[in-house]
């Protein structure tokens, strides 16, 4: 007999606002992966996932998962902070005030 299958979808909110958001599109840094949501920065090397040691040079949060070697980077706009895909050692609260010189505010 045929078995009607259920699954679940959990979406993920990180959009929390209507500010506007600018985006733009950058080369990933050699041997870096960026994931979906993380904190970037940007160096002459290219773009890569933020640590706690690197939360002053923030450039924006990453759109997508990088692919191909680059990555689309939101550089404002208002989002969730449990939202985010942060990295080892970066809390939200750490961000807030460096994202908020971006124009980029977390709720």
């Amino acid at each position: 007999m045929y078995e009607i299958k259920k699954d679940e979808l959990t979406r993920k909110n990180v959009f929390a606002g209507d500010f506007p958001i600018v985006k733009d599109v950058g080369e990933v840094a050699a041997g870096a992966t960026v994931r979906q949501y993380a904190p970037v920065i940007k160096t002459a090397d290219g773009i890569s996932e933020a640590t706690a040691a690197g939360l002053a040079d923030l450039y924006g949060i990453a759109a997508d998962d990088s692919a191909d070697g680059g990555v689309v980077c939101m550089l404002t706009g208002e989002f969730f902070a449990d939202g985010l895909t942060l990295p080892d050692g970066v809390t939200a609260e750490a961000l807030k005030p460096a994202f908020r010189k971006l124009g980029i505010f977390l709720k």
